[in-house]
This record gives C-alpha cells, structure tokens and sequence, in this order.
C-alpha cells in the first residue's frame, strides 16, 4: 500500500468516527486537545554527541525530598504521558509529595533535537539512548537538584535503557528505577505498533505514526473504539486522556531504532545495534533496587513477558506488581493507561510513592518495600529470596 492510500485510510477511519459520534459537540472537544503541562520550567542538556535533550522541571512542594526522579517514555512516545490532565498526571502526583520531578524527551522528538534541528535524514538507535541521553538527563537533573544519585522511571522502552544501562555502566547516577511495561524480550504476538503491528508505513527514515495519530486518534478516543484498546483501555481512560495523547504527544520514529526493536523480536534477544552487546544475556549484571510494574491487560507488552524479566533478575532488592483484577487491583490495567488512566491516582500512583519513600531513606537505601492497600505483588531483598508483599501467596 503507498503512502497516499495509507493516508487516505486513515481519513476514511476519522471520517467513520466523525459519522458515529453524531451530535456531539466536537468543537468543544478539540478545543480542550490544546493544553498546557504544568512543568515549572525547561532545562536542555547536551549530549556528547551534540543532541540537546530537553527536560521538562516540576518543582517539589513542600519539604523536598533528597533524590530528584527522571521519567521517559515509551517507543513513539513523548512525556506528555506523564502530565496528559491535572488528575491522572504523576507528575503533578509526585511533585505534591516532595519530589522534583523531571520529564524527559529523548532524542527526535518535542525539542529534543541537535542544533540544526529536526533534518529528515538524521538516526537514532536505542544505543543512543543507553550510551547517551539516559545518563545525560540524569545527571543534568542530579545538578539541578543538588542531589548525587537520581530515581529513574522508565515506561516500555525507556525501562528497557534503564536495564540496558545498569549493565552497560552508564546508570552510575541512578539511585533505582521503576519500570512500566517493560519486558526485556517482547513475544512476535505482542502488538507493538510499527513494529509488530500496524502502522507499518515509511518516508525519508521515519515511521509515520504522527499524522494518522493526530487526526484519527481524538475521534478514535472520543468513540471509546476498541482501536485503541492496546494503548489506552477506554474501560480505564476518559476520551480526553487519550486524545491529547494522539493528538499531540505521538512523534514519527527513527526507521533505524524500530530495525533495532524488530531485530529483537524477530531473535528473541535484546542487544545493541553491532550486535556486540546482548543485554538479555547479561542480565544477572544489574543491581539496581528495582519495581516492575506490568499490566495485567497490556496488549503490546504481555504481563506474562514482564514477569518473566522479574524472574530472570538477580538483583538484590527487586519487586513485581501487576496492576490487574486478581491481584486486587478494580481492573486489568492496559499498556499507557497504568500510568495515566482514571484508576491510576487511586490505585498505582500510591504504590509508586511508597516505593521511592522507602527508597529515600538515606540510612537504608535498600529497604524491602510494603507497599501500602490491598495489591499484592512478589519481592526479593536482603539474601534474595522471595516474599510476598502484603503476606499474601504466590500463586497467579
């Protein structure tokens, strides 16, 4: 299929949408597309090969708290995800209970460029990443903070660097991280989009996911359609969450870095561009104090795959929390909306805090974590063997 009858389907697809929704009032609705996040200011560090990565501040209120957190992104992804409304943004969550808070943009995407800006034939690879833009942002927010060390929080992909890192060396600022969705080897079932699932168009090095995003995804969010049941449940997002998502927060990708994730799937490996690092070989190298997070119903990266990537850790201080129906969570969580969909500030955010407080502590940095409420999820600290977090069994 050309590129112009990829397009033309895609406006076929908005147009249907359009058709269903009726008489509903979508001025109003696409009005409320155009938002501001609420960071308090932006900070660009370069990188040492000349890309400015922009991070986006969000002050601590109060008392802060002595280790500064670093968020990013998934594949085709920005960190709008982390600020998409006042009440489902963990930004905003985790600023309120002390901590600075920094959302990163890696490279080729927001403002996140190198001098001469968004050329066309310009790569990036998920070695540059690794190598790069994760330990760059970590350090540019340790200084800005004042702080030695710095929390990691990586969605999909950018858990994955932060795996990749640790073992890598490249992670030496990064006090732990939490990982959502982020499985070291994806299954060729997964449905990730641009890489094992549709939108599988190509122009000028990029896979387009931007145009078909912008214009049929708030209508696609707004009719709650099934199409976007492997991003955002509808079940768990109201229609603007995922709109201003869509519609603003979905860049084209690197042709180069979706080569790279497709190698992976297709050789059941994570590894670097030359192929002369296997990160998913090496894995018993990371010792990090770690959370991973999955979702019980994530589409493109299964719980089951997650999972997995928890019991092939060897590190120390490292627990797995799925966000699912019979873990006691009220639903089965889905890929984006386990960080920003309606159930997230009542029933992940808190989990999230209680780990980094834990984690804060200064005297014990790797204290096993009890997680507050009813949600149950496995742990390994001191020795490394295995507990059960609110005493509950390990049976799934």
């Amino acid at each position: 299929m050309t590129f112009a009858r990829n397009v033309a389907a895609g406006v076929g697809l908005a147009t249907l949408a359009a058709g269903a929704v009726g008489g509903m009032k979508l001025r109003g609705f696409y009005r409320d597309l155009s938002f501001e996040t609420a960071e308090d200011e932006r900070i660009y560090a370069e990188t040492a090969d000349g890309w400015k990565i922009c991070i986006h501040h969000y002050a601590a209120q109060g008392k802060p708290k002595p280790f500064p957190i670093v968020a990013s992104h998934g594949f085709a992804g920005s960190r709008l995800i982390w600020d998409l409304t006042p009440t489902t943004s963990l930004a905003r969550y985790l600023c309120k209970a002390g901590y600075d808070f920094y959302a990163v943009d890696l490279r080729g995407r927001g403002e996140s460029w190198p001098s001469g800006g968004p050329v066309s034939d310009l790569q990036w690879s998920f070695d540059d990443f690794v190598n790069h833009d994760l330990p760059t942002a970590v350090a540019a927010a340790c200084s800005h903070s004042g702080s030695e060390e710095a929390f990691w929080l990586g969605l999909e992909m950018s858990g994955q660097a932060l795996y990749a890192s640790s073992i890598s060396g490249t992670a030496d600022q990064v006090r732990g991280g939490i990982t959502f969705g982020s499985p070291v080897l994806t299954p060729p079932e997964a449905k990730v989009p641009g890489i094992t699932a549709a939108p599988q168009m190509r122009r000028k090095g990029r896979v387009l996911f931007r145009a078909g995003s912008h214009y049929a995804g708030p209508l696609l969010a707004l009719t709650r359609s099934k199409e976007l049941e492997s991003s955002f449940r509808p079940i768990n997002a109201e229609p603007i969450v995922p709109a201003r998502y869509l519609f603003n927060g979905i860049p084209d990708e690197s042709t180069l870095l979706a080569d790279q994730f497709i190698d992976w799937v297709d050789n059941d490996t994570m590894r670097s561009l030359d192929h002369s690092v296997v990160w998913s070989d090496r894995l018993d190298e990371i010792d990090l104090p770690l959370l991973i997070m999955a979702a019980a119903r994530d589409l493109q990266r299964p719980a089951a795959a997650v999972r997995s990537t928890f019991d092939s850790l060897n590190c120390a201080d490292v627990t797995y929390i799925e966000a699912g129906t019979a873990d006691g969570f009220s639903i089965d969580f889905g890929h984006d909306d386990l960080v920003a969909g309606t159930a997230s500030p009542s029933e992940v955010f808190p989990l999230i805090k209680d780990w980094l407080d834990e984690h804060s502590r200064v005297d014990d940095p790797s204290s096993t974590v009890q997680a507050d409420g009813i949600h149950s999820g496995d742990s390994r600290s001191g020795e490394g063997s295995k507990q059960m977090m609110d005493g509950q069994d390990d049976d799934r």
